[in-house]
């Protein structure tokens, strides 16, 4: 379920814990609706963390969802 005003959602990822690679309002943005989201050119080895931001057709971005990790084999 999206709501009425929902542009698009953004994902934020790095390699330390609350620390991400894109500035905020700069995350990788992967639309409206989308319910899966492929990150590629990871390190192999490393440990990464996401978290993912919904915002709104006047740019307005909501606080990070819960961060989660994975160690990319």
């Amino acid at each position: 379920m999206t709501a009425p005003n929902l542009h698009g959602y953004r994902v934020y990822y790095g390699t330390f814990a609350g620390t991400y690679l894109q500035s905020p309002g700069q995350g990788v943005p992967v639309g409206n609706g989308a319910t899966t989201y492929q990150v590629t050119g990871l390190s192999t080895g490393a440990t990464y963390y996401f978290v993912v931001t919904a915002y709104d057709m006047q740019g307005n971005e909501s606080p990070y969802s819960n961060e989660v990790f994975k160690v990319i084999p």
